[in-house]
């Protein structure tokens, strides 16, 4: 069990450049290499020291390679010093203790080359702008019908990306047209999308409600038992065959 104390040594440093540090982003194998520097800098009440290579593959766990592009990273933001001195095998390191020189940081988020040359190869036309769900939903419920509330329309949405079956815009104007038809039969569309996420259906069909009308109407046109009257039953069994076809 670890058991760190302050009486078995410290590595002293200024709240102001905590503090500094906090709110500067530095990615985490340059920060590993940086809080090195610091451990065998400050830690050791120096300004600047002699750090190889091994030292820090050793203290980070990091390869080498890895090491000596973090260093760069580090001296590209201005936060460290690197100093060749002929007398020393090794590079002299120094924190940059004023944060006011160091690189400030740009806001501007940029793909790396290799995913930009992909997107562009793969279809030079796609727009430039990120989506999210919310943004997808807002712009694909342009145009939709009057009857078919906007809001709702999301949620289905939003719902079939839950249950992983987004819809794709073709797959879209397809329920878009399933729903207009049930519609045109008596179902109400929005009740209709209801029964589907309550039932946790990937499509939409007729309500319960109206095919215990049509059924009912059926029975009142043919009979009581659901007959077609004074047929002969033969012929009746092969009409429904030929239905079914």
């Amino acid at each position: 069990m670890t058991n760190p104390q302050k009486e078995n040594g410290f590595t002293p440093i200024a709240n102001e450049l905590l503090e500094a540090l906090a709110k500067y982003r530095i990615p985490g194998e340059q920060r590993q290499c940086l809080d090195v520097i610091l451990r065998k800098t400050y830690g050791f009440n120096k300004k600047q020291d002699a750090i190889s290579l091994s030292q820090f593959v050793k203290m980070t766990g990091i390869n080498r390679q890895n090491i000596i592009r973090a260093i760069k990273g580090l001296l590209s933001k201005k936060i460290i010093h690197v100093i060749k001195k002929d007398n020393k095998p090794a590079h002299v390191y120094e924190f940059n203790k004023h944060y006011n020189q160091w690189q400030s940081l740009s806001k501007k988020i940029t793909l790396s080359k290799k995913i930009t040359i992909v997107i562009k190869k793969d279809n030079p036309s796609l727009s430039k702008k990120i989506h999210t769900k919310d943004t997808i939903t807002k712009e694909t419920n342009k145009g939709l019908p009057d009857w078919l509330p906007l809001e709702l329309w999301g949620e289905f949405k939003k719902y079939r990306i839950k249950i992983k079956k987004p819809l794709t815009e073709y797959a879209e104007s397809l329920n878009i047209k399933k729903l207009e038809k049930l519609k045109e039969q008596g179902n109400d569309p929005i009740k209709v999308i209801e029964e589907t996420i309550m039932r946790s259906w990937q499509g939409f069909f007729p309500l319960k409600e109206k095919q215990g009308d049509n059924n009912a109407r059926f029975k009142s046109e043919n009979g009581k038992d659901g007959s077609l009257g004074d047929v002969d039953d033969k012929y009746s069994k092969l009409g429904r065959t030929l239905s079914t076809e």
